[in-house]
């Protein structure tokens, strides 16, 4: 009994001094993994692709079979090329309606960006006078407006076009993960059961099960966090789209771009979409801008009350306050990559020290 106690505090302190190490030094590792990342880009992005598509995989696995009658052999075929087939359809219409649309509001935006800053200082010079306050001249800003707007041209375009060579030469690459993944996803049931093989052969029947427990907490979090974080975004987008065009109000699609992919930050994403869309409304007007912010106040409560709570609070199981801690600290530590993960980490840590302390708890008979 007494080694026992002597093994869990000893298990303890490596745990604490781990946990420190790896605040203190998080930078380093993170620098370490991206390494890792780059030598092996290609197939970790696989992982990540099987990953994602694990989920629509098994809802048309279970569509055909269950609905379709279909044989389980060729229900997996199809259910693999379905998954990939929708894969290219979203993407099809992301390269073909979106972006486009996109380019298209930011030209039109850099286009009229000079009219809207005069319309401005007309605004402002009227608010100044009848509140008796100092002018405020935004000629410095309009100079500077105008130096941009003479390299819009000869700056972003090429830019876009490098970015886009980049993509072209980033094909190979891509096409190596796209297989990978495919290998994956066909060989899913079979490498998760060499994978149980290897632990159950080199780990003892505790530790196995440690393991084993510690790794279904893990997929499930991600698992969780990644759909249910996703829909949020695709909803609230889809609200603010269909309210802006409602509202008649500048920039729709660009707008509902923006606050669709900053919400897949969580809580606080949102918010910074509806300041740049405050901002590029303020410029068109002032009025426009005051509807927005009073739409998007309301989209807000209906998000946070109703759609948050519904498809991302009972996927992920994290309270409020530890989802703004996890975006706080990995902020700090990665940037919007840390914002991201460090939600589901916090799950995952959260979850496993939540299910010991209930463990302990019932054990000692105080629940």
């Amino acid at each position: 009994m007494e080694n026992n106690k002597r093994r869990q505090s000893f298990a303890w302190l490596i745990g604490i001094v781990v946990f420190l190490a790896l605040l203190l030094y998080s930078r380093t590792i993170i620098q370490g993994i991206s390494g890792l990342f780059e030598l092996f880009r290609p197939f970790l992005l696989g992982v990540v692709i099987a990953f994602i598509l694990s989920q629509p995989y098994e809802l048309f696995r279970k569509l055909y079979i269950r609905r379709l009658k279909i044989k389980p052999k060729s229900a997996h075929v199809l259910a693999i090329l379905s998954a990939y087939l929708l894969i290219v359809l979203i993407f099809a219409a992301v390269v073909g309606v979106v972006i486009p649309q996109l380019i298209s509001s930011i030209q039109l935006f850099a286009q009229n960006v000079e009219y809207y800053l005069k319309n401005l200082q007309l605004e402002l010079d009227t608010l100044t006078q009848q509140l008796h306050l100092a002018e405020i001249d935004l000629s410095s800003v309009m100079n500077i407006v105008q130096a941009g707007l003479g390299r819009f041209d000869n700056a972003v375009v090429p830019k876009i076009l490098s970015v886009t060579g980049t993509m072209l030469s980033s094909l190979a690459t891509f096409a190596i993960a796209i297989a990978f993944s495919a290998y994956l996803l066909a060989g899913k049931r079979r490498i998760l059961l060499q994978m149980n093989r290897i632990l159950k052969a080199y780990l003892s029947t505790d530790i196995y099960g440690h393991v084993r427990y510690v790794l279904k907490i893990i997929v499930e979090s991600f698992k969780n966090y990644v759909i249910g974080q996703s829909i949020e975004a695709v909803i609230l987008g889809g609200l603010c789209f269909v309210g802006m065009f409602i509202l008649r109000l500048d920039y729709a699609g660009m707008v509902s771009m923006v606050v669709a992919i900053t919400a897949l930050i969580p809580i606080l994403g949102a918010y910074i979409g509806g300041a740049v869309a405050v901002v590029l409304l303020f410029m068109v007007s002032p009025m426009k801008a005051l509807i927005f912010l009073v739409f998007f106040v309301i989209l807000q409560q209906v998000e946070n009350n109703v759609i948050y709570p519904r498809v991302v609070g009972g996927k992920i199981g994290l309270p409020g306050i530890w989802v703004l801690l996890a975006i706080t600290v990995g902020g700090k530590i990665g940037g919007i990559v840390g914002m991201l993960f460090g939600v589901p980490t916090t799950t995952i840590l959260y979850t496993l020290l939540r299910n010991s302390v209930r463990t302990r708890e019932k054990q000692k008979g105080l629940k």
